[in-house]
């Protein structure tokens, strides 16, 4: 079957927000005991030509990963990957959500539906909650993102600006084409002296969508379906399928912003003690787009809000430092396990502190045999974009860094390393590359 993601390609990048130990960390901290995300069974329903998930099974490689996706021309680009990278973690398989809402694919610990649920008709998004449900481990987890209200509303009165300026025109490219003309307008009209009613919010989507790729046009805002949705209308569709509501795969999503008092006193007492209620308000004042939920099965029963105890079975990062066990900085810190806790909770809240499941796979500093990901050693070439351990990107900008990430399957020390290298490379130089690269999550630990 042919789609319009085989006539268009959709930009195949991985989130670092779409992984498992992130989601991991999300449910442990409301009370829950999610699988270990280095040795768990990895599902992902619309995942494209698999970036996302390719750098999930390279960072992973006790895990089992793998990908679904109705256009056979992206499964056929992600078996090329896994295949280049070596990755017999990963599979791909061309398949429709509509034909997996019984668990057909086995039991996983993660399902992940990135892009999908808002983009498609009714019966899809039906069938995206029931497969997560049905694929879903009892103690699992599974991740949708999607296009929120109050946002929502005005992406759509600009899709809808498009549309109509694209009106008589069938092929996606030049629809697409169109549309960014009139946003590229409204754009310019906000950059002139002249009267605009397009600044503020409203001004930073137009912006966006006169910059914005095509594959963005096409599929994201002008594609068949564009449904929107509350998300209080989103945790009842997750509730009628045995789902529930966990927490935001992105944290600060979910805090508080420094409002007045008078601020938190209405949402206090218009929400009471409704988490759904409380997060809808969230979204009314901030005027959200997009959401990363967490879901578990509805027995599941997590937390409204993190679990101080669960916070003492954390890796705690301050202000960008190495992530360490919570019993070390107690010890550091001669604190009370329960007072420290506390404290930290608040600290994560105002987003001066991240707390991590599992250790990260990438190396802070270079071993004695520096070992590059085998996924980013597939990829490097000059121009490209490399996939890091926590599935950000890294722009590969020249052939001697391109050269030197080849090099780095921890068969070489550095002597070896320096012989090989297709150029000069003092001893200064290559401990600075090895430093830069494993500072941007390349190396593996």
């Amino acid at each position: 079957m042919s789609t319009v993601y085989d006539e268009v390609p959709y930009a195949n990048l991985p989130f670092a927000q779409a992984r498992p130990s992130v989601f991991a960390t999300v449910a442990a901290l409301h009370g829950l005991t999610p699988p270990d995300p280095r040795s768990a069974r990895v599902l992902e329903l619309g995942c494209g030509a698999g970036a996302n998930l390719a750098g999930i099974a390279a960072a992973n490689p006790g895990a089992t990963a793998v990908g679904v996706d109705l256009a056979t021309s992206a499964i056929a680009e992600g078996r090329e990957t896994a295949a280049a990278a070596g990755l017999d973690n990963l599979r791909f398989e061309v398949g429709d959500v509509l034909a997996l809402t019984a668990g057909e694919l086995g039991e996983f610990d993660y399902v992940i539906a990135h892009g999908l649920y808002a983009w498609s008709p009714e019966p899809v998004r039906e069938a995206t909650l029931a497969a997560c449900r049905s694929h879903l481990a009892a103690d699992g987890i599974a991740y949708v993102s999607y296009n929120t209200h109050p946002g929502g509303h005005l992406r759509r009165m600009l899709r809808e600006a498009g549309e109509w300026h694209a009106r008589g025109l069938d092929d996606p490219r030049e629809r697409a084409e169109r549309a960014r003309g009139l946003f590229t307008l409204l754009d310019r009209i906000q950059q002139s002296d002249g009267p605009s009613f397009y600044g503020g919010v409203i001004g930073d989507d137009v912006h966006a969508l006169a910059t914005a790729p095509e594959s963005m046009l096409v599929h994201d805002l002008l594609g068949d379906a564009y449904e929107p949705v509350w998300f209080a209308d989103f945790a009842a569709a997750a509730g009628r399928h045995g789902l529930a509501y966990v927490g935001d795969a992105i944290p600060a999503s979910s805090r508080r912003p420094p409002w007045t008092e008078g601020v938190d006193a209405f949402v206090d007492e218009a929400a009471g003690e409704d988490r759904i209620a409380r997060e809808q308000y969230f979204d009314l004042l901030v005027l959200r787009r997009f959401r990363h939920s967490l879901l578990c099965r509805d027995e599941q029963r997590p937390a409204r809000e993190v679990v101080r105890t669960a916070v003492q079975r954390m890796l705690v990062a301050e202000d960008g430092e190495a992530p360490v066990p919570f019993e070390m900085l107690r010890e550091r810190r001669d604190a009370d396990a329960g007072e420290l806790a506390e404290a930290l909770v608040g600290a994560f809240d105002e987003g001066k502190v991240s707390f991590h499941a599992v250790p990260s796979p990438a190396a802070r500093v270079a071993g004695e045999r520096p070992v590059a990901s085998a996924l980013a050693r597939s990829q490097a070439r000059p121009g490209a974009i490399v996939t890091t351990l926590e599935n950000h990107v890294v722009r590969i900008n020249d052939e001697p860094t391109a050269a030197l990430l080849g090099l780095l399957d921890g068969t070489r020390e550095r002597v070896a390393i320096r012989e090989e290298f297709p150029g000069e490379l003092t001893d200064e130089s290559l401990e600075a590359a090895l430093a830069k690269l494993a500072e941007l999550g390349l190396l593996v630990a």
